[in-house]
């Protein structure tokens, strides 16, 4: 029954889509090369499209150096790290328990199969064996999206962050349907809140993850959007304490 039931939940979200997409205008493009690049990526609907163009301006607004990706599957957020390493002469480093080394073939890239909150714990180390400087200007944690995991990843990943910081989280509005910018859905699952109660427990807030958000929380300045399963970003404003 509940196979069924998924069925007909997808065979519905396709028509309204099909419907959504034939109604709708085709975006203006930008005159910056990497954005044009991205919204061509972004208008294939996937469960991070409407954030795509928002980890590259939130990324490049740090001048970073070092830029850390957690969780890469197919690609979708590698691609605008990659463009954002390329425009800022950073180094990238993405992390993921799967294969996933053969997504990018930027010539600072730096890939690591394995548990991302292990490697955390030895960053220092694994940077000093490469020559980088183990201070990350850009982290973005899209991986399990359960809370003891993401907590993990925070206490491991945080004390690594540089003054400048930028840490964004995808999924902090998981539902098992979402909404993309565009108006068209995709299928998702509920996470029962792991990812935001996580940063619920670091900023010592309560967030109301359907909702926009902007404030200032422990040192950090917030702003959530819980469009297409929700992106969170946080920029240091003062100490930036971690748990």
């Amino acid at each position: 029954m509940g196979r069924i039931t998924n069925n007909l939940l997808d065979l519905g979200v396709r028509a309204y889509n099909a419907l959504v997409e034939w109604r709708r205008a085709t975006p203006p493009d930008g005159p910056d090369p990497d954005i044009r690049a991205i919204r061509a990526r972004a208008r294939v609907g996937t469960d991070i499209s409407s954030h795509l163009e928002a980890l590259y301006v939130a990324g490049l607004a740090a001048h970073p150096r070092l830029i850390v990706e957690l969780g890469v599957r197919g690609g979708e957020s590698t691609f605008v790290f990659e463009r954002l390493a390329r425009r800022s002469g950073a180094d990238l480093v993405s992390v993921d328990i799967v294969d996933c080394s053969t997504v990018s073939r930027y010539e600072r890239w730096h890939w690591q199969q394995e548990d991302d909150v292990g490697l955390g714990r030895r960053f220092r180390s694994w940077c000093e064996a490469r020559g980088l400087e183990p201070r990350v200007d850009v982290l973005f944690v899209d991986t399990s999206h359960l809370y003891d995991h993401t907590c993990a990843e925070i206490d491991a990943w945080f004390p690594h962050l540089s003054a400048r910081a930028v840490a964004m989280f995808h999924d902090t509005n998981a539902r098992k349907v979402f909404r993309r910018r565009d108006g068209t859905l995709g299928l998702g699952w509920n996470n029962h809140r792991g990812v935001v109660r996580a940063l619920e427990r670091v900023l010592g807030i309560r967030i109301d993850e359907r909702r926009p958000l902007t404030c200032d929380a422990a040192g950090w300045h917030v702003e959530h959007d819980p469009t297409c399963n929700g992106l969170t970003i946080l920029r240091r404003t003062g100490d930036g304490q971690v748990p």
